[in-house]
C-alpha cells in the first residue's frame, strides 16, 4: 500500500506541476499578445496624430479654390518645404513573429495597408522633391550659360505632375485621418 501511495503521489505531483506550467505558459503568451497589441496600437495612434498635425500645418492658411492646378502646385511646393513627420512602423516590424498569434487576419491586412499608405505618402513626397530638384537643375544649367532665358526651353515636369501627385497625397491623407487607427475598436 505505501508503494501505491508513493507512486500515486509522484503522478499527482507531476500532473500538478504540468498543469501549473501550462497555466504559466498561457499567462506569458497572453501577456505577449497584449503587449504586442498595445505597442502596435500606440504606434498607429502616434502616426495618425503626426499626420493630423502635419496636415493642419500644411493647410491652415489656405482659403483659395483648391481645385485649380496652380493652387495644387503651390501646395505641393509648400509640402516639400516642410519636414516630413517621422512616421514609422518599427513595432510592427519588430513584432513580426508574434503578429499571427496577436491579430486576426483582417487586422493584419488592415495594419499592413495602413502602414503602406504612410509609405506611399513618403514616396509622393520624395517624388515631388526629386521633380523640383531636377527642374531647378535643368533650368539653372541653361541660365548659367548666359543665353536669354526667354529663348530657352524650361523644364516644367514639376508643374505637370504636381497636381496629380498632390491629389493622391490629399486623398490618402484624408482617408487615413478619417479611418484612424485600424486597431481601434471604436470606429469613427
Amino acid at each position: 500500500m505505501p508503494l501505491i501511495a508513493t507512486i500515486l503521489g509522484v503522478v499527482m505531483g507531476l500532473a500538478s506541476s504540468e498543469i501549473s506550467n501550462l497555466r504559466r505558459d498561457k499567462r506569458q503568451r497572453r501577456r505577449k499578445i497584449n503587449s504586442t497589441r498595445t505597442l502596435i496600437s500606440i504606434e498607429n495612434e502616434r502616426n495618425v496624430e503626426l499626420l493630423k498635425d502635419f496636415w493642419y500645418k500644411l493647410n491652415k492658411s489656405d482659403e483659395i479654390d483648391a481645385d485649380t492646378d496652380e493652387f495644387k502646385i503651390d501646395l505641393a511646393h509648400k509640402l516639400i518645404k516642410m519636414p516630413m513627420p517621422s512616421w514609422n512602423n518599427v513595432m510592427w516590424s519588430k513584432q513580426a513573429s508574434l503578429l499571427a498569434i496577436t491579430f486576426m487576419d483582417k487586422e493584419i491586412i488592415a495594419v499592413s495597408s495602413f502602414n503602406n499608405c504612410f509609405d506611399v505618402l513618403k514616396s509622393i513626397y520624395s517624388k515631388l522633391i526629386d521633380l523640383d530638384t531636377k527642374d531647378r537643375e535643368y533650368n539653372s544649367t541653361y541660365a548659367s550659360s548666359g543665353a536669354k532665358l526667354s529663348s530657352l526651353p524650361r523644364s516644367k515636369r514639376f508643374h505637370e505632375e504636381a497636381p496629380f501627385l498632390w491629389d493622391e497625397f490629399e486623398t490618402i491623407t484624408l482617408n487615413l485621418i478619417e479611418k484612424g487607427n485600424p486597431l481601434n475598436k471604436k470606429k469613427k
